[in-house]
């Protein structure tokens, strides 16, 4: 009895053990192949800013994407609604004089910088040069009222009607609607003063690449490759732990038998 409770207590530790280390090399396993696949898609929480990164982000009325309002503000922000493929709800403006507004934005051109942001959307007025016609459709063949020159119009994006014509898509008197380039005063949108985080810092000086002192192999820029062979070095290392532990251990009473084998003789 007294040498079957060690025993059962050796078999549970040896359970325990393998629990743990498949635990273990599961954990491990599921960080190499995240790695290898690249960052994990995280999905924005509602109500989170995306940014814009391009200046040709466009704005759809509809989720189908078929119907362009207009191309978004660069470096500003949206607010997303609903994070979905391939287009993404979202909502802007709604500060100060202008009224908020809600589209649909490609998910891919949306930028999550995880900033503190604070007035995200451009707050631009224009201002008309001349008796300017506000339009309804895109085209620019219908009509909804005549704007006065000296006018102001709150800005809301930039649609390229040709090659070298622009409309500019402006609320008036809760209106919403395009007026052409031609007929406001010019105007610039700084950029948001959040930090531009989705643009490399340039790197005026090119440091050659580390090599070891022997062959003379790269070593520089391999962060992905190191992180690759520390995740593989842990593995093996879990590998080798069960294997010690399962390893069938010699047996006391043999090796008692065999000493006292030598010692008879």
């Amino acid at each position: 009895m007294m040498s079957y409770l060690p025993a059962r207590r050796e078999k549970k530790a040896k359970i325990s053990a393998l629990l743990i280390l498949i635990i273990y090399i599961i954990t491990v396993t599921t960080g190499f192949v995240r790695l290898i696949q690249g960052t994990e898609t995280v999905r924005a929480e509602y109500g989170a800013y995306a940014r814009i990164i391009t200046e040709d982000t466009p704005f759809y009325r509809d989720k189908e994407g078929l119907n362009l309002l207009f191309y978004l503000p660069y470096t500003y922000y949206v607010r997303v609604l609903d994070d979905s493929e391939p287009l993404s709800h979202v909502e802007c403006y709604g500060l100060g004089g202008t009224a908020a507004i809600d589209g649909y934005v490609p998910s891919a051109m949306l930028f999550y910088d995880g900033l503190s942001v604070k007035n995200p959307y451009a707050d631009v007025k224009i201002t008309a040069t001349s008796t300017t016609v506000l339009y309804s459709d895109r085209l620019l063949t219908q009509a909804i009222q005549y704007i006065f020159d000296g006018r102001m119009m709150n800005y809301y994006g930039t649609l390229p009607i040709t090659d070298n014509v622009n409309a500019y898509y402006v609320s008036y008197n809760d209106r919403l609607g395009y007026v052409k380039e031609s007929e406001v005063l010019p105007f610039t949108i700084p950029n948001h003063p959040n930090e531009l985080t989705f643009i490399e810092p340039e790197d005026p000086v090119t440091e050659p690449p580390e090599t070891d002192g022997e062959d003379g192999k790269t070593t520089a820029g391999g962060g992905f490759d190191l992180r690759i062979l520390i995740i593989a070095c842990l593995a093996f290392a879990g590998i080798i732990a069960l294997f010690i532990v399962f390893r069938k251990k010699p047996s006391a009473r043999v090796a008692a038998g065999y000493y006292d084998e030598n010692d008879y003789e």
